[in-house]
């Protein structure tokens, strides 16, 4: 039998370990502004690799709960995550259920969020990189 519950746990795990990285690699090639091409390139990679490990937990839920998720919301999920993962967990969960996993799946994208300002804080301080002026 598959423990599901651990994979699941596992991924968001590994949810968190790369939004970390994404931080540190994001000061480390200290790369300028968003309006250059390089870091629009690594921020993309960045997001497509929270995408797949996104997917990861998906497809390990979907598994636990046996159903199997139309390819249409697997493309809205691609567009659009913050309208169409919290579509899946309310179609996916029983009544009683529904609002913690909505919340949870808000929380885990401003843990990300929280994750990779770490890892940039972090790789700010060890590199003595100095912080971005405001204008």
């Amino acid at each position: 039998m598959t423990d599901y519950r651990q994979q699941k746990q596992n991924t968001l795990i590994a949810l968190g370990g790369a939004s970390l990285l994404i931080g540190i690699i994001d000061i480390a090639l200290g790369l300028p502004s968003a309006q250059d091409g390089a870091r629009l390139l690594v921020t993309l990679l960045g997001n497509l690799v929270l995408l797949v490990i996104g997917f990861r937990w998906l497809s390990l839920d979907s598994r636990q709960l046996d159903i199997r998720r139309p390819t249409w919301l697997d493309v809205c999920i691609i567009l659009f995550a913050a309208i169409f993962v919290p579509y899946y967990l309310y179609k996916t969960r029983p009544a009683e259920r529904r609002l913690p996993a909505i919340g949870a799946f808000f929380g885990v994208v401003f843990g990300c969020m929280f994750a990779t300002a770490i890892g940039a804080s972090l790789m700010m301080m060890l590199s003595g990189t100095p912080l971005p002026a405001t204008p």
